[in-house]
């Protein structure tokens, strides 16, 4: 990561500019300094120069590349990825017996150390993460004949590095399959037992340390796979039963402890993998020779085919990848990609050495480790790593013109709007709009805007239009307009009730548009919200706001509820960072307190994950005065039981960075500003990092090209990310527009 620019003193490094009214005072970090700091009180965007370094190159073609051996050669073995980024592999099957012995995965030195002995001798067993750090091993085969099975279970904590046997045990079973509940309650179903296959279920709660019987499954199963839905349900699919292998399929409902017959897959399948998708459904793919893969989608419980795959799998192994896409490998070292955009199969490199079965994890930085396996005639030690070209920065081709303070949208045709702003050289307020193809990765015009725009929102409506509101030079009035992608024109529309800038703009679940916070002229905090009517054209009032708020963020929460967090307002220049926030219901129209963030902040970005949990990033803290303000480098998540939680520390502080939700369920932050506490300084980023929900961790990740402070990050539909404007003009920038290839 290249090291961020360093300044004193900002304010002399201001290019001369001509005062812009309020409206007109677009979020230009590395321009506006004085007069950000008229129009907005103290917290200002500060003045930034600009970071040179090596450009960065694609990592070229997927491919498969050694890494370090484990001490010991074993298969039939299991690997977790600790909170550290570790990964614990642990017992398995040698060269002649079941091991106890456990082994621990250094990814920055691609190296192994041993770590504490398990109580007893396993393979074929469970290995489990939990939300406390600890991993849960439970059952497998230790020797002394066929059907003679563990009904055991023991703790690892890595603090210590020691194991601890539960004080009570589930039932007998080698191969069961585990899953993390949404209580944080792990369960294990089926698997083999003394005589065949069982339905049986077993229930261990982390809080009591204890296990508990469950129900059973209608059918006894091995083999099979078992799949947490968004819904917190879970799938069970196939396997085999007494008498062959199974096309079935049951859902577990942990809110009523009970089992119910979903839809059949329509073929059997055993040794199968299943994978959920960003999308929700599941992807069940391979087993017993099958060359077919099939998606089940929750929502209406049915069943529907893919793409044809390469080639057929028995036994495989399947990994969700940051970008989206599903890696498959089977134990004759083939490969294969799956890409749910296209519903597609594609070829991948193989493996270096072929082996089943193996330990698989998906480390932080993106890459797959495969290590053990049967390969051959004899156990391995052997270990690889999955590199899929992926965790780069490419530039891609230019803006017409250079922008900040512009809005990036995402057409329904998979397309990038981005439109007004103010370019960065004569630092006009732009009416231009440009297009960008992800597919051909060209711009082109889009048709100017009625009037210019720069601090502007956009949102693009149910119809596929885009709502573009504010940012114009009037500031008595906010005015609004529509842009038809089908023929690049704008029409002008109705404008807001209540002039205001820096506001945000939702789009809910019955197509209108919420607009919430901002300033309004004469610098007052408005409480009053609107909704836009997009069959109208018009805006109408709707509930009041606790507090008014600017510089603070929205996200559409999963029941269509409205979520505001953060901002601050001003009273006679001393500064009101909150850490309230407000949650509106569109059926009753009204807004309710929702909590209070852990810290205060502004600048900050927030985002919905895949659980339905709000995730807050970053932002500007502290005191009144410009020395006393500071970047954040903590994230919270809000917990509907305990209210907002620390989602782990980041890599850097920043505020006016940009965020975005990759594919994966992964957030990429990149850019922004990292004021230093207690003086002028700040350091100014063009490194990113990525957080990980399953592990509540952030890591770094390839830095941009250029320095980039407020500007857009924009997930397009080939799963990369683009990145646009706010580059700097006062040192050599890097290119307008870059990628993102996760």
């Amino acid at each position: 990561m290249r090291a961020p620019v360093r300044l004193a003193n900002l304010a002399t490094t201001r290019p001369p500019q001509r005062l812009p009214s309020m409206k007109r005072l677009a979020i230009l970090p590395s321009l506006l300094l004085a007069v950000a700091c008229v129009a907005c009180g103290t917290e200002a965007p500060d003045a930034a120069a600009g970071e040179t370094g090596t450009r960065r190159s694609a990592l070229g073609t997927p491919q498969w590349h050694t890494t370090g051996s484990l001490l010991t050669a074993r298969y039939n073995t299991r690997a977790t990825r600790l909170a550290s980024g570790q990964v614990l592999v642990t017992g398995g099957t040698g060269a002649s017996a079941p091991l106890s012995s456990a082994e621990l995965y250094t990814p920055a030195t691609g190296t192994w150390a041993a770590t504490g002995t398990m109580t007893s001798l396993r393979a074929g067993h469970t290995a489990t993460l939990l939300s406390n750090g600890k991993v849960l091993v439970a059952n497998g085969y230790a020797g002394g004949g066929a059907g003679v099975y563990l009904a055991s279970a023991e703790l690892y904590t890595p603090t210590t590095g020691t194991w601890t046997a539960t004080p009570t045990n589930p039932r007998a079973r080698s191969e069961g399959r585990d899953v993390v509940l949404a209580s944080g309650k792990v369960m294990i179903a089926g698997g083999a037992g003394a005589s065949g296959p069982i339905g049986l279920v077993d229930l261990y709660d982390p809080a009591t340390n204890t296990w508990t019987a469950g129900p059973g499954m209608g059918t006894n199963r091995n083999r099979h796979s078992v799949t947490l839905l968004p819904s917190g349900k879970v799938l069970v699919a196939g396997g085999t039963g007494r008498l062959g292998s199974l096309a079935t399929t049951e859902l577990y409902d942990p809110a009523t402890n009970s089992w119910n017959i979903a839809a059949s897959m329509g073929q059997t399948r055993s040794s199968h993998t299943a994978t959920l998708l960003p999308s929700g459904k599941v992807l069940v793919a391979g087993g017993n020779g099958n060359l077919t893969a099939q998606l089940y989608d929750p929502a209406t419980n049915t069943w529907a085919s893919t793409g044809a795959m390469a080639q057929a799998h028995w036994s495989p192994s399947a990994v969700l990848l940051r970008s989206g896409k599903v890696l498959l490998f089977d134990s004759d070292g083939t490969a294969e990609l799956y890409d749910p955009a296209m519903n597609s199969w594609s070829a991948t490199a193989s493996m270096i050495t072929a082996r089943s079965p193996a330990a698989v994890a998906l480390l932080a930085s993106g890459q797959v480790l495969v290590a053990g396996g049967y390969a051959g005639t004899a156990p391995t030690a052997d270990a690889e790593l999955f590199d899929a070209a992926h965790l780069t920065w490419s530039a891609t081709a230019p803006l017409a013109t250079n922008r900040c303070g512009h809005t990036a949208t995402e057409l329904g045709s998979g397309e990038v709007l981005v439109a007004g702003g103010t370019d960065t050289v004569a630092y006009n307020t732009l009416s231009s709009v440009e297009r960008y193809d992800p597919v051909a990765r060209t711009w082109t015009p889009g048709g100017n805007m009625t009037e210019p725009r720069s601090g502007h929102v956009a949102v693009r409506l149910a119809s596929g239009q885009v709502l573009v509101v504010g940012g114009n030079d009037d500031s008595t009035v906010t005015t609004a307009e529509l842009y038809d992608p089908a023929t690049g024109t704008w029409t002008a529309t109705g404008s807001l009730l209540t002039a205001r800038t820096y506001f945000t703009l939702t789009l809910l679940a019955t197509g209108q548009v919420l607009a919430a916070g901002g300033r309004g002229n004469g610098g007052i905090y408005p409480t009053s919200t609107e909704l836009y009517d997009p069959a109208t054209g018009t805006w109408s009032a709707t509930g009041n706001l606790a507090t008014g708020r600017i510089n603070h963020s929205a996200v559409l929460l999963s029941d269509g509820r409205v979520h505001i967090a953060g901002g601050y307002y001003t009273v006679n220049l001393s500064l009101y960072r909150l850490a309230s926030t407000e949650a509106y219901s569109p059926f009753s129209g009204t807004w309710s307190p929702n909590g209070n963030l852990a810290t205060a902040r502004s600048s900050f970005t927030m985002h919905l994950l895949g659980t339905g949990v709000p995730l807050v990033v970053g932002g500007l803290a502290g005191a009144n005065s410009l020395p006393g303000q500071y970047s954040l480098a903590t994230a919270e998540k809000f917990n509907p039981v305990g209210g907002w939680i620390s989602a782990g520390t980041m890599t850097a502080p920043r505020y006016n960075h940009a965020s975005a939700v990759l594919p994966s369920g992964a957030v990429l932050a990149a850019g922004g500003t990292n004021k230093i506490g207690g003086s002028t300084t700040s350091l100014f980023h063009s490194s990113a990092e990525l957080y990980e929900p399953a592990t509540n961790t952030w890591t770094a990740t390839a830095s941009m090209l250029a320095t980039r402070v407020g500007f857009t990050l924009t997930p397009l539909s080939t799963g990369e990310v683009l990145a646009v404007g706010c580059t700097n003009s006062v040192s050599p920038e890097g290119p307008s527009a870059e990628l993102y290839s996760p």
